[in-house]
């Protein structure tokens, strides 16, 4: 700038040359500021300006691009201008959220993936086949010759990226994959619509999708499973199926073929059903059990069923992990009296008819696992004896006899019967709109015929799997009916050998063996409360063993003295005859205790079941046992299975019963059952 030029911009100032400093008046100092021109700024050359190192990468992509840190925006934005729970716009990766110290996401393939450390590596498994997103969206930079700055090629910010990732899996919010991801089988949405996972493709009401979110569940990838047939005309495969499961020597041929079906058709659509029964084939050696578990095999194909002879509980889940596939288990046989193993995957098979959950310990501490929907099925000679009241409930027995001589060994072509399973299974998914009537429709054949409760949800369930294996229409009630009278049957024969929780622990109880007096003559708990109570059928040798006679006085001190060493061990018998009442203390009196000790009513359980025993009244008061005591329950002798029927080892027209004399010294009646 030039002298002249600097002269000139100092005009603005007001000529003070006539008026000293100290005349100036605050007003002429503000008018001067006031009117005082912009200060002159340098006039620069842009040659002679340095230039600015220019980055040459390309923009971000456009989207919202509001806030930071999802600080604005109404909380909707994330960081860095992404959405808010993406980590950005298009990203092959999907977060889920997070839980304990892992994020969850859904890597390029579609994979489930929980995540500890978001390092290179692991970020580049996520992203897979699309890692150039990770270097566009987040870059390395390098100078490039000119000055200028490039792209580092094959290389991404690590640091940024595991920053927005978990940022966006975080914003997700805490991820429970137990209830929210489902594997393959089959599955309904909240409005019951069919959900086919195949593993590389879900069919979303027969439309397929790809895995990911879907509703509020999430599918992730998994290894295929056999799909359904995709021919335009398939055949119908149900006829060559029911006749080939015909051949079979069953125990009622009329019934367990057609049931058969309908358990093929339960297995395959497990996860979409409300409740899956548990199915268990009874056969001996030669009769084709093998054969059979083969046929199951190649219906559902390869990796369509957990199949094995030697498995556990954890063995079962860890290959099932979310999945709703069968569970197809042979040779299940009674095992060591102290092995748990079938005691284990029987109370598994019972969690999954309802879909409930199962737990076990884990080396953390923290406990692992998961909801189970599978359909199972087990074949052996001889079923366990270790299943409880509620897993007999949960079952439909199917039974087998040897083969007839000279039956031909069936030769099932593997190409052949995938094909069917898989025609098989369109079927069913096509026909799946009327499972909900159908079913209906079913269980109210059932019920009429008197088949109610766990007996109409096993049988209702395979029946109209059944009906829909076979045909498009729902049947008639005339058909309905026909087969709800059978299954009448065969429920009520099957019901004589489920007791409920409170007969289960009578027999329990009056079962166990009772020696006071240390002779080495075993009379068990009912044989004492027999003498107690006066009834037919007191064995002659207890009395004598209390060194009672024959006669009426005799049973009134026989009775006494048995009713005193019943107290010992929490009992009392109330009355005599049929009319009498058996008490059951509700304190834990310690030889109570050893009666139940090792049972499903140890440590004063036995209260409960007690309460539940028909005709059963608690005491208003306690009462006194042997100088203990308690309050309890009082159980009518008639309530107690076994106690009040005649004998079956005595003379009809006897008129004695183990030296105790029938009701009024008569001969019993022709109409009374020798079994009670």
């Amino acid at each position: 700038m030039s002298e002249t030029q600097a002269h000139s911009n100092d005009d603005w100032l007001p000529d003070y040359s006539q008026k000293s400093a100290d005349n100036l008046t605050r007003e002429d100092l503000r008018e001067a500021l006031d009117n005082a021109p912009e200060v002159p700024r340098k006039v620069s050359d842009d040659n002679d300006a340095p230039k600015p190192k220019s980055r040459k990468a390309p923009s971000r992509p456009s989207g919202d691009t509001k806030g930071s840190s999802g600080s604005s925006g109404g909380g909707r934005a994330g960081g860095r201008g992404r959405k808010r729970m993406e980590i950005f716009d298009d990203c092959p990766v999907t977060p889920l959220g997070i839980r304990g110290g892992h994020a969850y996401y859904l890597d390029v393939n579609g994979q489930l993936r929980a995540i500890t450390k978001h390092d290179r590596e692991t970020v580049l498994s996520l992203f897979g086949h699309m890692n150039e997103r990770l270097s566009y969206n987040f870059p390395q930079w390098k100078e490039s010759k000119d000055g200028g700055f490039i792209r580092k090629p094959r290389a991404f910010d690590q640091a940024a990226a595991a920053w927005e990732m978990y940022a966006a899996a975080s914003e997700c919010g805490v991820f429970n994959p137990d209830n929210a991801v489902r594997g393959v089988g089959a599955w309904t949405d909240d409005d019951g619509q069919l959900i086919y996972h195949m593993g590389d493709s879900v069919l979303v009401g027969g439309e397929p999708q790809r895995p990911g979110r879907i509703g509020k569940k999430i599918y992730p990838a998994y290894p295929p499973i056999p799909h359904p047939d995709d021919s335009t005309t398939p055949t119908d495969p149900v006829p060559e199926i029911l006749r080939t499961i015909e051949t079979w020597n069953w125990a009622a041929p009329d019934v367990h073929p057609f049931i058969t079906l309908g358990m093929v058709g339960v297995q395959m659509m497990g996860g979409a059903l409300d409740w899956r029964p548990t199915f268990w084939l009874v056969a001996p050696a030669g009769s084709g059990k093998s054969e059979l578990q083969k046929m199951m095999k190649l219906l559902h194909g390869d990796d369509g069923i957990v199949q094995t002879t030697d498995v556990t509980k954890s063995g079962i889940t860890s290959k099932l992990g979310q999945s709703s596939l069968p569970v197809a288990v042979d040779e299940l046989e009674p095992g060591d009296e102290r092995s748990t193993k079938e005691r284990d995957i029987i109370a598994l098979a019972r969690v999954a008819a309802s879909g409930g959950e199962w737990f076990r310990g884990s080396a953390d501490q923290t406990g692992v696992g998961g909801k189970v929907y599978s359909a199972f099925f087990f074949s052996s000679i001889l079923i366990p004896g270790v299943m409880k009241t509620q897993d007999v409930q949960r079952l439909i027995r199917l039974e087998l006899r040897p083969l007839k001589a000279g039956t031909a060994k069936l030769n099932m072509q593997p190409r052949t019967w995938r094909a069917r399973g898989a025609r098989l299974k369109r079927m069913l998914i096509e026909r799946w709109p009327t499972w909900a009537e159908r079913m209906a429709a079913w269980r109210h054949a059932l019920e009429l015929a008197s088949v109610t409760g766990r007996d109409a949800d096993n049988w209702g369930t395979v029946l109209a799997m059944a009906d829909m294996c076979s045909q498009e229409d729902i049947a008639t009630k005339d058909v309905m009916a026909s087969w709800a009278a059978k299954i009448a049957f065969m429920a009520n024969a099957d019901r004589e050998e489920t007791v409920n929780d409170a007969d289960a622990m009578l027999l329990h109880l009056m079962g166990q063996q009772y020696d006071p007096f240390r002779r080495g003559q075993q009379y068990n708990i009912a044989q004492w409360v027999m003498t107690a109570a006066k009834l037919p059928g007191a064995p002659d040798g207890l009395r004598n063993t209390m060194g009672e006679d024959d006669g009426e006085v005799a049973m009134t001190r026989a009775s006494e003295k048995a009713n005193s060493m019943l107290a010992n061990v929490g009992l009392r018998v109330q009355g005599s005859g049929e009319n009498a009442n058996v008490f059951i203390a509700n304190q834990q009196i310690q030889q109570l205790k050893e009666l139940f000790r090792n049972s499903d009513w140890a440590g004063g359980v036995w209260k409960q079941s007690a309460s539940r025993v028909p005709g059963a009244t608690p005491t208003p008061n306690p009462l006194t046992l042997a100088g203990i005591r308690s309050r309890g329950y009082l159980m009518p002798v008639k309530s107690i299975p076994g106690l009040t029927g005649f004998p079956m080892d005595r003379d009809r027209n006897a008129t004695v019963v183990d030296g105790a004399q029938a009701p009024h010294g008569k001969p019993l009646p022709d109409d009374v059952d020798d079994f009670g």
